[in-house]
């Protein structure tokens, strides 16, 4: 049996930073302030996560340009990723976390939670803007949004359109950009890093 890898929080939520789009860079400087934390901390998990082959860099000057690496095994931190951002929304909006218990079960595919509830915005006016990337249960899902009395925005795209057009479609790219996973991460992480 092989040793566990000693993943941490930090680690997650540095890596959070790459997830919009998938295609992000960022210096060493740069990531401690958008989380915040010092930036010795964001080098050395930066250099831990370059060293599991998740990340890669590039000295341009004295300065390091971190990205995401491509391939199985940094995809599975990918998917790591996702799974603790869908945690982190669930904890800090359990009414929401209710809702979307009750909507997983009627998707087939993939979904996700974008828009002002996915990017922290949200009002009390505000609408549950879901994405669906496959097929689902429409009227039951606008069943629970009455039950909850939570008006919901779906969007659906056949499975095979997200598939070939996630990085084209400038609805996709958005969703891409700001999303919280609710179902089918394994597969939205697949299509988001090739």
């Amino acid at each position: 049996m092989s040793k566990i890898s000693d993943i941490r929080e930090n680690h997650l939520r540095v890596l959070s930073l790459f997830t919009p789009d998938y295609d992000r860079e960022l210096y060493i400087g740069e990531a401690a302030r958008l989380l915040p934390i010092s930036r010795g901390t964001a080098q050395a998990v930066l250099e831990y996560l370059e060293a599991k082959q998740v990340l890669r860099s590039a000295t341009g000057g004295r300065a390091r340009l971190f990205s995401l690496r491509r391939g199985d095994h940094a995809r599975d931190f990918y998917t790591l990723v996702e799974i603790y951002l869908g945690i982190c929304f669930r904890e800090e909006e359990p009414f929401l976390a209710g809702v979307l218990s009750r909507i997983a079960p009627l998707i087939e595919g993939c979904g996700a939670v974008f828009g002002s509830h996915a990017g922290g915005t949200a009002d009390e006016d505000s609408d549950l803007d879901l994405f669906i990337a496959g097929e689902c249960r429409r009227d039951e899902i606008e069943r629970v949004g009455k039950t909850y009395g939570l008006p919901i925005h779906l969007t659906v795209y056949p499975l095979e359109i997200f598939d070939r057009s996630l990085h084209t479609d400038p609805f996709l790219r958005e969703v891409l950009r700001n999303h919280v996973l609710i179902k089918g991460t394994e597969h939205f992480v697949e299509q988001a890093v090739g």
